[in-house]
């Protein structure tokens, strides 16, 4: 479960981001056999300045097995954005 996730630019001029959550495609919509939505932008297209950020805490998301989380970001220049991200693991024991 991600609890957090911060993105602030540090490059020098401003920068366009995109952050995607990339489901695992072999799970399934409640036993239809019909897979998932590949993706989902949880930030798409999003024009940072030089020193913004973004902070995702007020919720949560929840992970299935091999989701991931991608950050890219472009613009001119050097490009740096440092990404945090928080996650809590819960362990379901099989027959608990």
């Amino acid at each position: 479960m991600v609890e957090l996730l911060f993105i602030k630019n540090v490059s020098s001029g401003n920068v366009t981001v995109d952050v995607e959550l990339n489901r695992n495609d072999s799970v399934t919509d409640n036993g239809t056999g019909q897979g998932n939505a590949p993706h989902m932008h949880i930030l798409g297209s999003k024009n940072m300045s030089v020193g913004d950020f973004i902070q995702f805490a007020d919720g949560f998301m929840v992970l299935e097995p091999e989701d991931t989380i991608t950050m890219s970001a472009t613009g001119t220049g050097t490009i740096h954005v440092d990404t945090m991200v928080t996650v809590e693991e819960f362990f379901l024991p099989v027959g608990g």
